[in-house]
């Protein structure tokens, strides 16, 4: 698993940008610079720490 966040630039593809999208919505994932312009910086959240633990198995 990631512990640093995975910065999103605009350059990728849109297929990931849906996908973090969905990992957002799903709790899995969130913004760790909320509200700021430029690039988005996505972090694991601990729910979805636990999840990919649980996958891991």
């Amino acid at each position: 698993m990631r512990r640093s966040p995975v910065i999103f630039t605009g350059q990728e593809p849109q297929d990931e940008h849906l996908a973090m999208l969905q990992l957002w919505m799903q709790g899995l994932v969130d913004r760790e610079d909320q509200e700021q312009p430029g690039p988005i910086k996505w972090r694991i959240t601990k729910r979805g720490a636990t999840e990919a633990a649980q996958l891991l198995r």
